[in-house]
């Protein structure tokens, strides 16, 4: 594949990406009531602008300019920086697009917004830079958006990683656990935080086995709780595209990369959405959790690349 010249380094320019929208109409109602023939019935118009159009500026990174070209797609409240060593390594040969999805990372947007939204974003970025296909790769909500993409805009995705995505199943972590994590984010207890952080996310031990590793993600997490605040006008509304409406509903080669001790993705979910893709392939990768990507970088990295291999091979891409 050759790339456009456009498509090159890094570049951090703010792109504006509408959102998926219907078109407003208005309505006359009547009261309800009779009338005489000679005397025409009262009614009442109303007769508004309903605004449904969010404005989106769109932060996005691209590294590498080789084929394949990956799309990395975040977790909810995570920014691009989270693929960190995985989106660093898979740009050595390849090629990595990032963004923040609204309402995470430098990403603004006004308004409530859904998984199809997001999806929509993430086709107007690949316009955007001229990429005609690409291997998307989710992590945890990411992997719903990713499910999305694929779904409704197949002939731009060759491949589909999911990673620690849950959705059909429900967590198991302990609800003292998420409510130690909420209490202790709203007091700015940051060592509290950290230690229900690992509890609910982690798999046992991560802190002690890589410290720097922990450290690093403890960082990115805090640094987004402490800037909230600045995101707070766009939110997601759950309530459109739920989870039955994609989950395993794509026909393409799929990856599907879990920790063994996910209690989020769980692996429950894992296993119903392995059956539901026809030939997918689930891997469980041992000492790790939710936070896959970080926890464990090189066996990811090593999945990911032997993937996009045989897409290569099978001339998908």
């Amino acid at each position: 594949m050759t790339l456009p010249p456009r498509f090159g380094p890094a570049g951090n320019k703010p792109l504006s990406a509408p959102a998926t929208t219907r078109p407003a109409g208005s309505e006359t109602t009547r009261p309800v009531g009779s009338a005489t023939p000679a005397t025409p019935a009262p009614h009442r118009q109303a007769e508004a602008m309903l605004r449904l159009h969010s404005q989106v500026e769109l932060h996005y990174r691209v590294d590498g300019s080789q084929a394949p070209v990956w799309l990395l797609l975040n977790g909810a409240s995570l920014p691009l920086d989270f693929w960190g060593e995985v989106a660093d390594e898979l740009a050595v040969g390849h090629t990595v697009v990032r963004m923040d999805q609204r309402n995470v990372g430098r990403t603004r947007a006004q308004g409530p917004f859904s998984l199809l939204d997001v999806a929509a974003d993430a086709a107007a970025l690949l316009e955007h830079l001229q990429i005609e296909r690409v291997i998307v790769a989710g992590h945890a909500w990411g992997g719903r958006v990713a499910q999305v993409l694929a779904r409704d805009y197949p002939h731009r995705v060759a491949g589909l990683v999911v990673l620690g995505t849950g959705g059909q199943f429900p967590a198991t972590v302990a609800p003292a656990v998420l409510q130690q994590l909420r209490d202790a984010g709203r007091a700015r207890d940051r060592l509290r935080w950290q230690s229900a952080l690992e509890a609910a996310f982690c798999a046992k031990g991560f802190s002690r086995r890589d410290p720097a590793a922990f450290a690093a993600l403890c960082d990115l997490q805090w640094e987004q709780l402490l800037s909230q605040p600045q995101r707070a006008s766009s939110s997601w509304d759950m309530r459109i595209a739920p989870s039955s409406s994609y989950w395993g509903q794509v026909s393409l080669p799929s990856l599907l990369i879990y920790g063994s001790e996910d209690a989020n993705g769980t692996r429950e979910n894992a296993e119903d959405l392995a059956r539901r893709i026809e030939g997918s392939k689930l891997h469980f990768i041992e000492q790790a959790g939710h936070f896959v990507v970080r926890e464990r970088p090189a066996p990811v990295i090593a999945l990911m690349r032997h993937f996009a291999g045989e897409l290569l091979r099978d001339g998908r891409l």
